[in-house]
């Protein structure tokens, strides 16, 4: 079982008791156990399976004493043995499965069996149902009936966070010679008071951008209870899964294919593309914006002033007044968020116990010599990177030759910032303050917003 297996185990525990930690009541705590117990959790390798009340409670107290770290299990001594299938029981199994679709993999299991080709108890669920996903044989789950849907919303500040990304105009990119890129916004909303934690527009739909915008958001505001997203790639990253399980939140997904859950971030979405985007496309044609950097800093201008401010049609509040009503805040330290958002990847030491990251070579201790451990390193600098195997700390790999001092998957900050032209603009007259404007809010001046223009 290697460290990346084991990772990916403790996380999906996690993911299964995430839900319970929040529950004080002993009765309640107990009855939603028994409730989960009924319920078939997805392992990391997709197959699926049932647990008691009495593993569960045990995640939930490893979790508790130890964090996601307690929940790894520990790692096998004895050598794994093969688990393999004759290829022409694949090759029937996805034939029975292609011709009846809804087939579950118990039922071909039993048909299987039937036909003489395995014996009884022979095969295993996972395993059939990993070499099934491999050769394409998805089960197509049974229509049901058209669903009614209620609207929801959280019961306080910093409850949930919804998050979704929006692409949006076209700037031009000082790195790319200039040339047009789409600009994607991503989004972090409290579900509550509508108050974007944290919004920023990007270049890339990526799980770096991602990242920067949900730490950001947490280091302003701590962390939800409850991270509201899709199911797109960026949104199932054993990564993300890593930070939610370290800080402590919970991800829910979107059930596929069922969107209106996120309606918040859509309406939010609605409201800039028609306010805002009109009014950025103008300076993007006059020059003013040159650069994501010019983007988003007339960006923050229009939504502290325009956004935050105005009040919002469902709440008949402003989503900033909202906001200011929040309780205590669960926040982090620095040094704890930063742990929390190194990434991870696993490398074998070579017999000199040197590794090599992105064409970086690195020296660890000699005992590690030949094995495969875990580094845990900040993207945005290569210099230093942690080194742990089976859940111990060991000294820092040491740099020997620096090729990179960036993850090549991130965009470096940038060291300057460009200049704004002289005010002719309405969001030039956000970002440079309007006379009168009288309260403070991120460094500029701004007065209460007049009652009369309303938000989604």
């Amino acid at each position: 079982m290697d460290e990346s297996w084991r990772r990916d185990l403790a996380l999906a525990r996690y993911g299964w008791i995430a839900p319970l930690l929040r529950i004080t009541e002993r009765g309640r705590l107990q009855a939603e156990l028994e409730t989960l117990t009924r319920q078939m959790l997805t392992l990391p390798d997709g197959s699926v399976r049932r647990f008691s009340v009495r593993t569960l409670e045990r995640y939930l107290a490893s979790y508790r004493n130890g964090g996601v770290d307690a929940l790894m299990p520990e790692a096998r001594d004895d050598q794994a043995r093969p688990r393999a299938l004759p290829q022409a029981v694949i090759d029937r199994a996805a034939e029975l499965r292609r011709e009846q679709p809804a087939r579950t993999v118990e039922q071909l299991m039993a048909m299987l069996e039937a036909e003489n080709m395995a014996l009884p108890g022979t095969l295993k669920r996972s395993t059939l149902s990993a070499h099934l996903r491999k050769a394409g044989a998805l089960r197509k789950p049974v229509a049901g009936k058209k669903r009614v849907f209620q609207r929801y919303s959280a019961n306080q500040v910093h409850e949930i966070w919804q998050c979704d990304v929006c692409d949006s105009l076209r700037i031009p990119d000082p790195d790319a010679k200039g040339q047009m890129r789409v600009a994607r916004l991503v989004a972090v909303l409290d579900d509550y008071s509508r108050y974007n934690c944290y919004a920023a527009y990007y270049f890339r739909e990526n799980l770096p951008s991602l990242e920067d915008a949900l730490k950001k958001a947490i280091t302003a505001h701590g962390t939800p209870e409850i991270f509201y997203c899709d199911n797109a790639k960026i949104f199932q990253s054993k990564q993300l899964n890593e930070v939610a399980a370290r800080l402590k939140f919970e991800i829910r997904h979107t059930k596929p294919y069922q969107p209106q859950g996120r309606g918040k971030c859509e309406k939010m979405f609605g409201y800039v593309e028609r306010s805002f985007r009109p009014e950025a496309e103008l300076l993007v044609r006059q020059g003013k914006i040159a650069s994501l950097d010019d983007l988003n800093r007339y960006f923050a201008a229009w939504l502290e002033t325009m956004y935050h401010q105005r009040v919002h049609r469902t709440l008949k509040k402003r989503p900033a007044a909202v906001m200011a009503t929040h309780g205590k805040l669960r926040l982090v330290d620095p040094e704890s968020l930063q742990q929390a958002f190194l990434w991870s990847r696993t490398a074998k030491a070579d017999k000199t116990a040197c590794i090599s990251v992105q064409g970086n070579t690195y020296e660890i201790e000699p005992v590690l010599a030949g094995e495969s451990v875990e580094l845990r390193y900040d993207p945005y600098d290569l210099q230093q990177i942690q080194v742990w195997l089976k859940g111990k700390r060991y000294a820092d790999a040491t740099p020997l030759k620096l090729r990179r001092h960036t993850d090549k998957r991130v965009v470096p900050p940038p060291e300057t910032e460009q200049p704004l032209g002289s005010p002719s603009s309405f969001l030039d007259s956000l970002v440079n303050g309007v006379p009168g404007r009288g309260r403070e809010t991120g460094g500029i001046s701004y007065e209460s917003a007049p009652e009369g223009e309303e938000t989604p």
